[in-house]
């Protein structure tokens, strides 16, 4: 069992350390866990991306989210449309109601 942690753009992310790190399908991730990483909408396309160049086929990503982020535009509904868009597929694992609305979405390839 391996893990591996990162922060920071996910745009130089995948350029500069994925690219040059994972070369074939069996370098890349089974599983890919995200939390609070929706919020921006101009960064989401990049982090989709991540997604769908690092993710094993028959592997998954899971995305914790607040259903809505007031006063940047970003949130769960809006993310799923770029994710659909995108040719993944996308699906609710989990809902919390009480307090600060949140979600968990499934994602697959």
């Amino acid at each position: 069992l391996e893990t591996r942690f990162f922060s920071g753009d996910w745009g130089t992310l995948e350029t500069n350390i994925l690219a040059k790190e994972i070369k074939n399908e069996n370098e890349k991730f089974d599983l890919i866990l995200t939390s609070e990483t929706i919020y921006n909408v101009e960064n989401q396309s990049k982090l989709v991306s991540i997604f769908q160049n690092f993710t094993k086929k028959g592997g998954e990503v899971l995305v914790a989210a607040k259903t809505f982020y007031f006063g940047v535009g970003g949130g769960v509904k809006q993310f799923e449309k770029l994710v659909k868009k995108s040719g993944l597929n996308v699906e609710t694992a989990k809902k919390y109601e009480e307090g600060v609305k949140r979600e968990i979405l499934r994602i697959t390839l």
